[in-house]
């Protein structure tokens, strides 16, 4: 499925607390990729984000932020993103109880 042409990521606080000057998405590792969710709209931006708190993964959400999906290459370099996941296909599965935030 082609991204549309503004998709939204999230952007979770990072272990230091909230940093201006950088925009850690959510994302985890995944071999040598780290991936990334990207949703088509903001409703499944936060329907992702409650389900995945009833599943029982708690998410460091800093905001939602909207993209030009033309340029996410260039604006998160080293990010493979997954559109519209559900949480069972993004989270890893065992469930810690940790915040999840940055690279897993």
């Amino acid at each position: 499925m082609p991204f549309p042409d503004r998709v939204f990521v999230i952007v979770v606080e990072g272990e230091g607390g909230r940093d201006p000057e950088r925009m850690p998405l959510l994302s985890r590792s995944e071999g040598v990729q780290v991936l990334a969710p990207a949703f088509s709209s903001m409703r499944h931006a936060t329907t992702f984000l409650a389900q995945a708190q009833e599943r029982g993964y708690y998410v460091k959400l800093d905001y939602i932020f909207p993209v030009d999906s033309r340029r996410l290459a260039e604006d998160f370099p080293g990010h493979t993103f997954r559109l519209d996941p559900s949480p069972e296909s993004f989270f890893p599965s065992a469930v810690t109880g940790e915040g999840l935030g940055g690279a897993l």
